[in-house]
């Protein structure tokens, strides 16, 4: 099996996500990612890049979006680099589910999602760019 890349540049528009979503496919069947890992992939490159499209700019002008898949053998990286506002989402708390969902806080599960499949989840923030790095062991064909 051998290593292979994906990198894509969005804009900070949420008609994007389509176009994300396409590429990763294509990405998958041509890797031999498993449809489950693919569906994974999906959960967590959607909640990541959503969440800098709605919450990372303070103004409405466009912003680029970096999206990274660096596969080499079952480890799948994948990067999302922004210029956007700093925030680290690994620095938020875990939600508590013990806790009514109505009595519960809004926002948080979003991560706890991406963590919850993923081996690793790291933020840097480097100049004005934010980077956020999730690490997940995949199956292959």
């Amino acid at each position: 099996m051998s290593d292979a890349r994906l990198a894509l540049t969005l804009q900070n528009q949420r008609s994007e996500v389509a176009r994300l979503t396409a590429a990763v496919d294509h990405f998958s069947r041509e890797t031999g990612i498993s449809d489950e890992d693919l569906h994974n992939i999906h959960l967590i490159l959607d909640e990541l890049v959503i969440n800098v499209i709605k919450y990372a700019f303070r103004d409405s002008g466009p912003h680029t979006i970096e999206v990274t898949l660096a596969l080499s053998g079952p480890r799948l990286t994948m990067t999302v680099e922004d210029d956007g506002e700093s925030f680290d989402p690994t620095a938020h708390p875990e939600p508590d589910l013990e806790v009514p969902i109505e009595e519960r806080p809004i926002g948080g599960l979003g991560i706890h999602i991406v963590r919850s499949l993923s081996d690793s989840v790291t933020y840097r923030r480097h100049g004005r760019r934010n980077t956020l790095t999730v690490v997940r062991t995949v199956t292959r064909s």
